[in-house]
């Protein structure tokens, strides 16, 4: 099946982003290079759920928390605090609850976002959640204030 990537100019690339806004729920094929590790062997990429939390003044990167069915065991205390849970009765396209990792921003590139983009938005976060979700990213020991910066998370 062919990506909006495929079919779109690079104007309509920068367009397709612009319609991309904080809070957006986006399910796409993620890959090391954005931080996700395949769940399998031999596997390239993985489908996950995401947050969008903020651009790039460009428009060039967009930042983004991961949606999580589990809390990995095999973080530190203070990571694992930093998962935020969503319910399955607000939000029923997840099919049961999950966690929104906070402790990282991740990003993406509009080349790779457009490259891989298919369509699967599932609405915006609800406001409350998404302070609450940006306040625990910012708070993360690992995130660093230039990076927060980079996305408009602070000024």
């Amino acid at each position: 099946m062919a990506t909006l990537g495929d079919i779109i100019s690079n104007q309509s690339k920068q367009n397709l982003l612009s319609n991309i806004q904080r809070g957006d729920i986006i399910r796409m094929k993620m890959t090391p290079k954005e931080g996700v590790k395949p769940k399998n062997d031999g596997e390239e990429t993985r489908n996950k759920y995401f947050i969008v939390l903020g651009k790039t003044e460009d428009g060039k990167l967009v930042g983004f928390v991961l949606i999580n069915s589990n809390i990995n065991k095999h973080l530190s205390s203070a990571l694992r605090d930093l998962h935020y849970p969503l319910h399955f009765s607000k939000y029923a396209f997840l099919e049961k609850n999950r966690f929104v990792d906070c402790a990282q921003l991740k990003e993406i590139t509009l080349e790779n976002f457009s490259d891989r983009y298919k369509c699967q938005s599932f609405g915006k976060i609800d406001e409350e959640d998404l302070q609450h979700i940006t306040q625990a990213v910012i708070s993360s020991p690992i995130e660093t204030p230039k990076h927060l910066k980079k996305f408009g998370l602070i000024e």
